[in-house]
C-alpha cells in the first residue's frame, strides 16, 4: 500500500486524517528519521542503482541503519514509479510498482521491476495489465509463477516469459468479499494474502499454489478456498517467512516497523523499528532480509523522511525497538 494518507481509491486525504498526518511529522523528529543521513559514510555504504533527480542529497537517517549491508535505489522514481511489493525468484530481486500521476493520486498502471541484486540495475520489466491499479504486494512460491495483489484483484504471471515478451500472458482472479491484496507473502509451494487496516486487526490467509494453478481464468479467489488464516495487527504492509517465522512490516508516513510473530499465538515475538514507508519484505537464501521503501516517491508531497531504497539488512544486528518507539504504531 502507498503511504496511508488516503483511501486505495485516491482522492483528496480525508479531513480525518489530517491530524494524524500533522502527528506523523512530530513522530519523525521523536525517531530520529528525518534529517539527512551523515552516517552513511562511517559505516561505508553506497546507494546502488538509479540515483533520482529530485529530493535531497542523500537519504535520511533511520533506526538500525547499521543492521543495513546494502542500499538500492528503487527503480522508476523519476517517472511516477510508486514501489510497493518485494520478492525474490532466481537470485533476483522483483519490486511491484504503481505509476502516480499527482500529489496524493495512489492508483495508476502497474508494473514489476527486475533489480540486480549485486549492482542495483533495473534488468528488466512488464506491465500488469488493468484493473491493476495499485500493485501493493508480490509473491513467489517456485515453480517460475508469480504473483502480484491489488487490492482487489489477483494476479498469475509465469516469469520464464515475462521479461522477454512484448505482453507476457497474465491470468486475473478478482479477489472476493473479505478478501484484501493490500499485500503478499512468497512461501514455499503457497502463498499468503495480506489486508490493510488502520483502527484495528488485520489477517492474512494463506492459498496454495496448485489449488489456485485449478482455477480456471477468471475465477474468483475467495475466503472458502483459504487453507488457513493468521491475525496481524494494523498497519500491515509486507510479509515474509523464514524458519517457520512470520515478518510484517508496518508502516505509515513517520513510522516503520517489522514485526517478527510467534508461530502459535501470532503475537509480537520481537518488534523492530526500521525506516518510516516500509512496503514489501522478502528472505533471501542466506537469511538476510530484504526490505522495500516508498519514503520520498515523488508524487508523495514531502521529501522527509527520505528513504526510496531497497535495503538489505542482518537480522542478527537488528536492535530491538523500545517502548516509546512502539508507542507510535496505533494499536487496534
Amino acid at each position: 500500500m502507498s503511504a496511508k494518507l488516503h483511501s486505495d481509491t485516491g482522492g483528496v486525504t480525508p479531513p480525518a486524517r489530517l491530524g494524524r498526518i500533522l502527528a506523523a511529522f512530530v513522530l519523525i523528529a521523536v525517531c530520529g528519521i528525518a534529517p539527512v543521513s551523515s552516517r552513511l559514510a562511517a559505516i561505508n555504504l553506497v546507494i546502488l542503482g538509479q540515483k533520482p533527480s529530485y529530493g535531497p542529497t542523500s537519504i535520511s537517517d533511520v533506526p538500525n541503519l547499521a543492521a543495513i549491508d546494502r542500499l538500492i535505489w528503487a527503480p522508476g522514481l523519476d517517472e511516477g514509479w510508486d514501489p510497493q511489493g518485494l520478492a525474490i525468484a532466481d537470485g533476483n530481486l522483483l519490486v511491484s510498482a504503481y505509476r502516480s500521476n499527482g500529489m496524493w493520486a495512489n492508483r495508476g498502471p502497474c508494473r514489476v521491476f527486475r533489480v540486480d541484486t549485486e549492482t542495483g540495475t533495473e534488468t528488466g520489466h512488464f506491465d500488469v495489465p488493468p484493473p491493476c491499479g495499485h500493485a501493493g504486494g508480490l509473491a513467489y512460491a517456485g515453480g517460475g509463477k508469480l504473483f502480484i495483489a491489488d487490492p482487489h484483484t489477483l494476479f498469475e504471471v509465469n516469469l520464464d516469459r515475462a521479461f522477454s515478451e512484448p505482453s507476457p500472458q497474465v491470468r486475473i482472479f478478482p479477489l472476493g468479499p473479505g478478501v484484501k491484496g493490500a499485500f503478499a507473502v512468497s512461501g514455499e509451494e503457497e502463498i499468503w494474502i495480506g489486508d490493510y487496516e488502520t483502527e484495528r486487526a488485520g489477517e492474512i490467509l494463506e492459498y496454495i499454489v496448485n489449488r489456485l494453478e485449478s482455477l480456471p481464468d477468471g475465477a474468483t479467489v475467495s475466503k472458502t478456498i483459504a487453507a488457513a488464516r493468521r491475525e496481524i495487527q494494523s498497519y500491515g504492509q509486507g510479509g515474509a517467512i523464514r524458519s517457520g517465522k512470520l515478518w510484517i512490516s508496518r508502516s505509515d508516513l513517520g513510522w516503520g516497523f517489522l514485526d517478527k510473530l510467534d508461530a502459535v499465538t501470532d503475537r509480537v515475538e520481537s518488534r523492530y523499528a526500521v525506516a518510516a514507508g516500509v512496503e514489501g519484505i522478502a528472505f533471501d537464501g542466506a537469511g538476510r532480509l530484504w526490505c522495500l521503501s516508498e519514503a520520498g516517491a515523488r508524487h508523495l508531497p514531502w521529501r522527509y523522511p527520505f528513504f526510496p531504497v531497497i535495503f538489505r539488512l542482518d537480522p542478527a544486528r537488528l536492535s530491538p525497538a523500545d517502548q516509546t518507539e512502539s508507542a507510535v504504531t496505533l494499536e487496534p
